[in-house]
C-alpha cells in the first residue's frame, strides 16, 4: 500500500547513490536513504504487488494490512492539507490542530510507510532462502561419491554426473550466501534507519513541548488576540458613529462581550495549548519506546560465520512485529475544548481561534526548519576535511607576549 508521494525501489536508491560523488548528508527527518541498495530495492510496482497480493505467514490476510490503518490516517492529512482553503476552515477546529500537529512532528511520513514495507519485502525474501537444503544435498552428494571407485567404467558417467552437481549447487550456494548477506544488510539498514529517525521526532516533540508549555508563547498570543478583539470591537463602534450617535447601552454591551470574550479566548489559549501538548507529548513517548525497542534488536543481531544472518532471523522477524506495531498500535487523541460563547460573537472567537492557532504552528514550524537547519551545518563541519579548516592564528600582540595558543 503506497502512496502517490512515495518514491519506491530502485529510483528512490538510484537518488541517494549521488552520495558519492559528494552530496551532503540528507539530514531532514525521514529524508532520503543513502546506504540503500539499489539492486535489492522493489519497484513501486513490485512492492504494492508484494503487500497487496502477498499473504501473511499462516494467514489469509494480505501483507499490507499492517500498514493500512498508517495509509488512511496519511491520507486524511494529505486531503486536509491540499484541500481549498474555504473547506479547511469550515471543518472542525479540532482537525485543523490535529492534522497540523501531526504534520509537523514528521511521524506520519510517506517515507516511514514506504521503508516499513520495504522492510516487510526484504525479510519476506530472507526468509524464502533456503541454504540449509542446498547444503545438505552437496553434503549427501559428496559422501555418494566418496563410496565410488573412478577406476571403475560403470561409475565413471554417475560419477561425472554427481560432481556436475555438485558444483552446480556449490555455485548456487554461494549466490545464495551472497543475497542472504545483502538482504541481512538492507534490513539492517532500514531498521538503524527507522530508530535514528524515531530519536529525531523524539527531539522535535521535545522541543516543541518546550515552546508550547513556555509562558512567553501563551501570554504573547494571549495579549495580541484580545488586543484584537478591543481594536475590532473599537473599528465597528467607530462605523456606527458614521451612520449616527452611539447610546450608553451600545457602549456599555460592546465593553462587557469585549470582556467575555477575553476571558473566553484566555481559557481558548490555555486549554488548547495544553491539549497540543499531551499530543506531542504522546507522539513523544511513542517515539522513544520503538526506537529503543528497535535499537535493542539491533544489538542482539549477531551475524553468523558465514555472514549468512541465518541465526537472527527470529530477530528480524521480530524486528518487524515492532515495526508493524510503530504504524499500527498508535494512540494519539486531541482533546481540544469545544467552542461556545456567552456572547452573540462567537464568529469573532472561532476566528481569533483560529488565527492563534496559525501563530501556534508557525512557531512549531520553524523551530522543524530551524532544526534541521542546525542538524544539516553540524553534519557539513564534521565532514569537511582538516585542510579546508581555516589555519589558527595568534594576534600580533600575542606572539610577542609569547601567550600560549592553549587554555
Amino acid at each position: 500500500m503506497i502512496t502517490p508521494g512515495m518514491r519506491s525501489g530502485r529510483a528512490h536508491t538510484r537518488c541517494c547513490a549521488v552520495k558519492s560523488r559528494g552530496m551532503a548528508k540528507d539530514t531532514s527527518i525521514f529524508g532520503l536513504r543513502f546506504r540503500s541498495n539499489a539492486d535489492l530495492n522493489p519497484t513501486r510496482d513490485e512492492l504494492e504487488h508484494f503487500l497487496a497480493g502477498t499473504n501473511k505467514a499462516g494467514t489469509r490476510e494480505p501483507q499490507g494490512s499492517d500498514l493500512a490503518r498508517y495509509h488512511g490516517l496519511l491520507d486524511r492529512m494529505r486531503e486536509f492539507a491540499q484541500g481549498p482553503r474555504i473547506d479547511r476552515e469550515a471543518r472542525d477546529i479540532r482537525d485543523r490542530m490535529f492534522y497540523g500537529a501531526l504534520g509537523i512532528s514528521q511521524f506520519f511520513n510517506p517515507a516511514l510507510e514506504l521503508a516499513v514495507g520495504q522492510f516487510k519485502y526484504h525479510l519476506h525474501l530472507l526468509a524464502a532462502l533456503d541454504i540449509r537444503k542446498t547444503v545438505t544435498f552437496i553434503r549427501s552428494a559428496e559422501q555418494e561419491i566418496a563410496t565410488f571407485d573412478p577406476r571403475k567404467q560403470e561409475h565413471a558417467a554417475r560419477l561425472a554426473r554427481l560432481r556436475g552437481m555438485v558444483e552446480e549447487r556449490k555455485q548456487a550456494l554461494s549466490a545464495q550466501k551472497k543475497s542472504r548477506a545483502d538482504l541481512v544488510q538492507e534490513v539492517n539498514d532500514i531498521a538503524h534507519y527507522i530508530r535514528d529517525n524515531l530519536v529525531r521526532i523524539e527531539h522535535l516533540c521535545e522541543a516543541s513541548i518546550v515552546i508550547l508549555v513556555g509562558l512567553e508563547v501563551s501570554q504573547q498570543a494571549e495579549k495580541q488576540l484580545i488586543q484584537d478583539i478591543k481594536d475590532q470591537f473599537r473599528d465597528r463602534l467607530k462605523d456606527s458613529l458614521h451612520r449616527g450617535p452611539v447610546s450608553q447601552q451600545q457602549l456599555d454591551e460592546a465593553k462587557r462581550d469585549v470582556a467575555v470574550l477575553s476571558r473566553e479566548i484566555s481559557a481558548l489559549v490555555r486549554e488548547d495549548v495544553y491539549a497540543l501538548t499531551a499530543l506531542y507529548e504522546a507522539v513523544l513517548e511513542h517515539a522513544r519506546h520503538f526506537a529503543g525497542s528497535i535499537a535493542d534488536l539491533l544489538a542482539a543481531i549477531r551475524g553468523g560465520q558465514d555472514n549468512s544472518g541465518q541465526g537472527d532471523l527470529a530477530i528480524f522477524t521480530e524486528l518487524e512485529q515492532v515495526l508493524i506495531a510503530l504504524i499500527k498500535d498508535y494512540r494519539f487523541e486531541l482533546k481540544a475544548a469545544a467552542l461556545r460563547s456567552e456572547t452573540a460573537h462567537e464568529d469573532v472567537l472561532r476566528e481569533k481561534r483560529r488565527e492563534m492557532l496559525d501563530r501556534i504552528f508557525a512557531l512549531l514550524e520553524r523551530e522543524r526548519r530551524a532544526r534541521s537547519d542546525r542538524r544539516r551545518n553540524k553534519e557539513r563541519r564534521r565532514e569537511r576535511p582538516p585542510a579546508a579548516l581555516p589555519s589558527e592564528r595568534r594576534a600580533g600582540k600575542d606572539r610577542r607576549s609569547g601567550k600560549s595558543r592553549r587554555r
